[in-house]
Parts: C-alpha cells; structure tokens; sequence
C-alpha cells in the first residue's frame, strides 16, 4: 500500500479536505470533479474522471456517491460525471470506496461486480459523522430560526445516533426537547437523560405545540396528518437520509419552512470529515 496511487472523484469540500491529506503524507493522488470549488488542491493532480480512476489503485468516492443512480455526487464538478460501462470499466480490479455504497452497487450488474468497500459501515465513521452532523444541524438551527434555542420546544423524530448528539446539545443550551421513537427502550433511556420521550402517535397529537421539529428518520413520520396539526411558524429540518420522511407537498401547502440539511460535516466541519473518512480507510486497507 506503501506506493499506492489514490484517486479522489467527487463529493464536496470534505473530499478535496480528505485529496489534501493524503498529499501532504506524499501519496500520489489524483482528483477529478472540484472545478467549481473555492477550496485550493495542494500537492494533488487534477484531471478528467476517467483518467483520475484509471491512473490510480484506490479510488475514493463520496457519500453518497449518486444521487440519481445515473451519475456521480459532484456537486462541484463543472460536468455531469456518467456512471457509464466505460467508467464502471475503469474501476474493475481496483479497490473502490465510497460512503453508502448500496447506491453504487445498485447502478447495474457491472457495478455490483465492483470491489466495493463501504467507509460508512464502520460503527467508528457513523458515530463520528453523528456527531459532526449534530454540531452541523445547531449551526443550521442558530443560523436559520429566528429565536434562541433556550426556552423553545424542540421534537426530535427518530432516536439513532444525531439524536444521541443533537438533544443533548439543545437541552444544554436551554431548549425543551423532546423525542418521538418507536422502540420503548430509546424512550426510556431519553427519559433518563431527563428529556421528554414520546411515542410518534402522542408527538403527532401534540405537533402544534412545537415551535422546531428535526427529523432524522429515513421513512414518513412527519407526514401530511402531522404537518397538518403542527403550529403556522413551526421550522421542520430534514437531518435523514433520502428519501426522508418529511411530507414536502404538506409544509409546502401550509408554507411552513423546510431546511434540507444533508451534507452537514462537508459544509461546516470538511477537515474533520475528511481524517474520519481517511481513518476509516487506511483502517480497512490494513486490516486487508
């Protein structure tokens, strides 16, 4: 591994963060897919998508790496980058990373045949990308609400791992949190950590007395019922993965206001991102 050549193809600032390290370590790293960013490539070589893969032995892709199942997460990227046969071509027999891979895999039958390693299975990654998120979403919250957290009703949907980070940094700064989870044992360890637990039955009956409400949930739990319900100036954030499980056609005809929140370690925490996902790799690569 000593001499192999890395490439980095899309994703957002924390993949040109992630380019960098590995430069100033002295590995050869190819990139592809920053043109349209501000952030600087140090000690790195940029080039076109194809070139990049297949001048390289490991190729780290983003999280996640399609949106559309057609072509690349580049958001900074001046092209659309294809998943075509030609670049699935180019990755075969190469050690190919990526942060929810499935995606990848699901692209077609040349993909799946891939040798795909997910960096974002690792419990260590999620639980530090949990926290990053976390710290992303009070960013998000402080920079778009209009009141302080202290003293405001906050539901959290949804009891994973941001919730473990997330609720208790607003209870800390004063909010009145409270959590919807459907498993009894998340709502008793919520109530322990003295925050109010609530089935997603009860929340939705109380919905209108929330003046925030944070999803984390993958599937429809803010639905049109409960939108429906919730206070004229609620402020909904969408923290889950997609397709969410927010009711978008509800808060749209309620005109409540909606923040899509993904990619928050890229935005406000890139470097720290970037040793997370860079960690998880050399991690996996020595263990072979």
């Amino acid at each position: 591994m000593d001499r192999s050549i890395f490439a980095v193809v899309g994703g957002d600032a924390r993949q040109i963060a992630l380019a960098n390290m590995l430069a100033e370590e002295g590995i050869t790293v190819y990139c592809s897919g920053f043109e349209h960013s501000a952030q600087q490539l140090v000690g790195t070589a940029s080039t076109d998508p194809l070139t990049a893969v297949l001048m390289a032995d490991i190729i780290i892709l983003p999280m996640p790496p399609t949106r559309d199942g057609k072509t690349l997460s580049a958001p900074l990227s001046s092209y659309r980058i294809e998943l075509s046969d030609e670049f699935c071509s180019a990755l075969m027999g190469k050690a190919v990373f990526a942060g929810m891979a499935a995606k990848l895999r699901a692209v077609s039958s040349g993909f799946a045949q891939l040798n795909i390693f997910d960096y974002s299975a690792s419990e260590a990654f999620l639980l530090r990308n949990a926290q990053a998120t976390a710290e992303g979403a009070l960013a998000e919250l402080i920079e778009n609400y209009p009141r302080t957290v202290c003293g405001s009703r906050i539901l959290i949907t949804g009891c994973g791992r941001i919730t473990g980070f997330l609720a208790p940094m607003l209870r800390a700064l004063g909010g009145k949190v409270s959590v919807a989870a459907r498993k009894p044992s998340d709502r008793a360890r919520t109530a322990s950590l003295g925050m109010e637990a609530l089935t997603f039955g009860k929340a939705a009956r109380r919905a209108k007395e929330f003046d925030v409400m944070i999803n984390t949930v993958p599937a429809a739990v803010l639905d049109s019922r409960f939108i429906g319900a919730a206070a004229p100036n609620v402020l909904v954030m969408e923290l889950a993965s997609a397709p969410g499980g927010i009711d978008l056609a509800a808060c749209e005809k309620r005109n409540i206001r909606v923040i899509h929140a993904a990619g928050l370690p890229g935005k406000y925490s890139p470097l720290t991102a970037a040793e997370i996902i860079k960690e998880t790799v050399m991690s996996i690569l020595e263990e072979g």
